[in-house]
C-alpha cells in the first residue's frame, strides 16, 4: 500500500512537473512487472506523447512510419466509453490478434503484443491515452494488474486536468510578462489558433485580429502568408520568426516565438507565441523572454545574450569574472533547455532577437 501511495503521489508531481511523467510511466510498469508504458494525448494540436525509455523508440516509430492509423487497440480504446482499464481481448478478437498487422508487423517484431489502456479527458476536452505493455512471450496483462492500474486511474484522470490548468498558467506568465513590457501577445497552436491573449492584443486590432476559427490574422496579405509558412515549420524548426509588417502607417513585426514545452508536456495547447512588436520599440528584452520561454537562469540567460553579440567563451568569461569551464557549463544546460547541440545552432536560432546587452 505504502508503494501505492508513492506512484499517486509521483502522478500529481508529474501534473506539476511534466518531465516527470517518464520516470511514473516506467515506476508503475516496474511495479506491475511490465515492460513499459506510455501516456499520449489526441487533440486538434496533434498528438503529443511520453513513454517509458523501454517504449520511446517503439513509440516514436509507430508516429513516424504512420502505424498509429493501423492501431485498433488504440482506436478503439478512445471510441469507448470513459471506463477502468481494458485489455487486448476485450477490444479486438481472436483473429484480429492473430493477423491484424498492428501484432503481426509492428508488435510482435518488436517483442511487444499485450497491454491494458485506459483513457482520460483533460481540461481542454483534449483526450489522453495511458498504456502498460508487457512484452509477447510473457503473455497477456493479468486481471491482479489491471486491478492495480484501475485504483490509479481516478488520480491519472485528476493528474491530467490538472496539468492542463498548470500549463495554461505558465503559458499566462509569459503573456503577462509580455504586458509588462507593453508588448502584444498571444498564445497560439500549431494552426494559427489563439489560446490566449493578453490585455495589450486589444492595442494591435484590426491590423492583427482573431479571424475565423479562432485564429491569428494579419490584415497584410504578404504578412498573413509568411504567418503561415512560420506555423508549418514549428513541428521541425524550434526557431523563431520576425515577420514585418511595413504597409501601415505605425509598422510593426510580428515574432513568432515556439513555446520550448517543459519536458514532456503533452497537456500544453500553445505552440508558440506571438508578439507583435511596433518597429520603432527598442527592442524585444532578449534575457527576459529566454528565461520566460526556455526556464533557463539569470546567468545562463546572461551568457547567451553575450554570445548572441558576438563574444568568445573566453571573452564572456572574463567579462563575467568567472573561468570558461563555468561558461561552458551554462551553455550545455542552455543547449538542452533549448533543443540544440552547438553554439553555431544557439545563435542562428535566436538571432532574430538580435539581442543587445542589458546591464
Amino acid at each position: 500500500m505504502s508503494h501505492q501511495r508513492s506512484i499517486i503521489d509521483q502522478i500529481y508531481e508529474a501534473a506539476v512537473l511534466p518531465e516527470l511523467w517518464s520516470a511514473v510511466i516506467e515506476e508503475i510498469a516496474n511495479h506491475t512487472g511490465c515492460h513499459g508504458g506510455a501516456f499520449f494525448s489526441l487533440s486538434e494540436h496533434g498528438p503529443l506523447m511520453v513513454a517509458s525509455k523501454t517504449c520511446e523508440q517503439h513509440l516514436n516509430v509507430m508516429m513516424e512510419e504512420g502505424w498509429a492509423a493501423q492501431n485498433i487497440r488504440a482506436q478503439r480504446v478512445i471510441s469507448m466509453a470513459p471506463i477502468g482499464f481494458v485489455t487486448d481481448h476485450d477490444v479486438c478478437s481472436e483473429d484480429e490478434i492473430a493477423n491484424h498487422p498492428i501484432y503481426t508487423d509492428f508488435l510482435r517484431p518488436r517483442g511487444l503484443g499485450w497491454s491494458t489502456a485506459t483513457h482520460v479527458t483533460g481540461a481542454n476536452d483534449d483526450v489522453a491515452v495511458f498504456s502498460i505493455d508487457q512484452l509477447y512471450d510473457r503473455g497477456p496483462i493479468s486481471e491482479e494488474v489491471r486491478g492495480f492500474l484501475n485504483a490509479l486511474r481516478p488520480h491519472l484522470a485528476r493528474a491530467a486536468m490538472l496539468a492542463t490548468q498548470f500549463g495554461i498558467e505558465r503559458i499566462r506568465g509569459v503573456l503577462a510578462s509580455f504586458e509588462q513590457l507593453s508588448i502584444a501577445a498571444a498564445a497560439i497552436d500549431r494552426h494559427g489558433k489563439v489560446r490566449l491573449v493578453n490585455d495589450r492584443f486589444t492595442s494591435v486590432t484590426p491590423k492583427v485580429t482573431i479571424g475565423a476559427f479562432d485564429r491569428l490574422d494579419i490584415l497584410d496579405d504578404g504578412a498573413r502568408i509568411l504567418l503561415r509558412q512560420a506555423l508549418s515549420t514549428l513541428d521541425f524548426d524550434h526557431a523563431p520568426r520576425s515577420i514585418p509588417v511595413l504597409g501601415q502607417a505605425a509598422p510593426f513585426v510580428v515574432h513568432i516565438i515556439p513555446v520550448q514545452r517543459q519536458a514532456r508536456d503533452i497537456f500544453t495547447a500553445a505552440d508558440a507565441i506571438a508578439a507583435i512588436v511596433p518597429l520603432n520599440f527598442p527592442g524585444l528584452p532578449f534575457r527576459t523572454i529566454v528565461r520566460k520561454l526556455y526556464d533557463v537562469t539569470e546567468a545562463e540567460a546572461r551568457v547567451t545574450e553575450a554570445l548572441l553579440s558576438g563574444l568568445t567563451v573566453q571573452a564572456i568569461a572574463e567579462r563575467q569574472g568567472v573561468s570558461t569551464q563555468t561558461i561552458r557549463t551554462h551553455l550545455k544546460s542552455v543547449f538542452a533547455k533549448t533543443g540544440v547541440t552547438r553554439q553555431a545552432d544557439l545563435i542562428l536560432k535566436f538571432s532574430p532577437f538580435n539581442a543587445t546587452a542589458q546591464e
